[in-house]
């Protein structure tokens, strides 16, 4: 059989990139990544030249996917991509992705071409700097409870393990990972509009391969997000996690709320008294995004429990319109991703 032409495809789905997307580029370009490249950039309808910066780069072996309005999914724009390479180790990257150091890809890849893993996922940091320093404070070090290599489960093992563990084995990230491609094609993203990363990663656990967490690969990338957003996708998070893993991150209105103060009152501490270097308007500004987004975290993840039939009485005014606003997230998010990432 003919050697393939490229040793790794990068995949990298853009829409209006430009304010982030030369940053990824040059932090690419200063890889210590030995082999053949091939570049895919799927373009979502971009109107903001984002496409003329695509067709201007330095690069060589730049193919551009263009990629209707209203027609990215997280899944199948992927996998059309991944049908396009022509290397037989694809890595996908979000445009908003910033490699921390020269030894990125060569880690990312690592395991997938030693042969450990069929799947490997980078480590993603909150730079405290750029991005919400209480975030970076409390998260960086989260790789410290995952393994190395999530090995082969039979389906019996599965169904034995606790919901939070399936879940944690499978704590797989598209903002930055690598495949054998082969397995890839086998297997492939399941057609689902949030949440593809995860469902492929329980897939391959339960078909007899490994998945990896490459922990130098090392990168930053954080949103800032409004309230209805992460509402939106805590509640599709769930509605996806309680048929796949068995898993309820809210079990009750009550514990919803009791969550929520509790996480503001630990945040907005950690934002007054343990931030070292952080002037005191920027501590406060971040204590009320932290207590805007934990409030949309938890009511979203709540929202996505709610079945009908199976409403709270004492506040049912509430559960009522939660499992409605529920119905139209599902509704709208069958026709549209969430965003793009």
């Amino acid at each position: 059989m003919a050697n393939p032409p490229f040793d790794f495809t990068l995949i990298i789905p853009v829409r209006n990139s430009l304010p982030v997307l030369p940053r990824l580029i040059e932090a690419l370009r200063m890889q210590d990544l030995s082999g053949r490249i091939e570049w895919i950039f799927t373009d979502n309808a971009s109107t903001d030249g984002t496409r003329a910066y695509l067709e201007g780069l330095p690069l060589e072996n730049v193919r551009i996917l263009d990629v209707p309005e209203g027609t990215f999914s997280h899944s199948g724009t992927r996998m059309r991509a991944a049908e396009e390479a022509r290397a037989p180790i694809v890595v996908f990257l979000t445009d908003d992705v910033v490699p921390a150091g020269a030894d990125f890809l060569r880690e990312l890849t690592r395991p997938v071409l030693e042969g450990k893993a069929v799947a490997a996922y980078g480590v993603c940091q909150v730079h405290p700097e750029w991005h919400d320093p209480i975030d970076a404070y409390l998260h960086n070090d989260w790789p410290t409870g995952i393994a190395d290599l999530s090995e082969p489960l039979t389906p019996y093992v599965w169904n034995l393990l606790p919901a939070d563990i399936r879940r944690r084995l499978c704590n797989f990230d598209n903002c930055a990972s690598c495949f054998d491609r082969a397995t890839l094609m086998e297997h492939r993203f399941p057609p689902v509009p949030y949440g593809e990363d995860m469902l492929l990663a329980k897939e391959l656990l339960l078909s007899g391969h490994s998945i990896a967490l490459a922990r130098p690969a090392r990168f930053y990338h954080w949103h800032r997000v409004r309230f209805s957003y992460l509402f939106r996708r805590m509640c599709i998070d769930q509605v996806v996690s309680i048929p796949s893993f068995g898993i309820h991150y809210v079990s009750s209105l009550r514990y919803a709320v009791k969550a929520i103060v509790l996480r503001i009152f630990h945040r907005s501490w950690i934002a007054l008294f343990k931030l070292r270097g952080v002037s005191l308007p920027r501590r406060v500004y971040w204590a009320a995004y932290n207590a805007r987004t934990l409030t949309a975290d938890f009511l979203g993840k709540y929202a996505g429990t709610l079945e009908e039939g199976v409403l709270g009485k004492r506040f049912a005014w509430i559960d009522r319109m939660l499992y409605r606003k529920k119905l139209e997230i599902i509704a709208q998010i069958e026709r549209k991703s969430i965003l793009r990432y």
